[in-house]
């Protein structure tokens, strides 16, 4: 929460608490659906020798999908996987360079 609070000061915004109001539930509710499924995978189908790699692997897609959720999205897995999926098509239908 602080984290997200310094980094409405540092952008300028008027109101610092903005983000939070608008994406702390669906943030938190999109935890509440990813780690328990990290976890139940990593507890029985992960071998125990690569459970902190498989964890670690885990957190940093967390993260990654946190920071997205700041920039554009609203704190739903949906959104991210939406953004996803069109940016996969965009690169389907567009040519390769040469």
């Amino acid at each position: 929460v602080r984290h997200k609070n310094r980094m409405s000061i540092l952008q300028g915004q008027d109101d610092i608490f903005l983000d939070l109001k608008q994406k702390f539930w669906n943030t938190y509710k999109s935890g509440l659906m990813y780690w328990p499924f990290v976890q139940l995978t990593n507890f029985s189908l992960i071998p125990v020798h690569w459970r902190t790699a498989y964890t670690g692997l885990c957190g940093f897609l967390w993260a990654t999908f946190l920071c997205f959720s700041q920039q554009t999205g609203d704190g739903t897995l949906k959104s991210a996987f939406i953004l996803l999926r069109t940016k996969a098509a965009g690169a389907v239908e567009r040519p390769p360079e040469k």
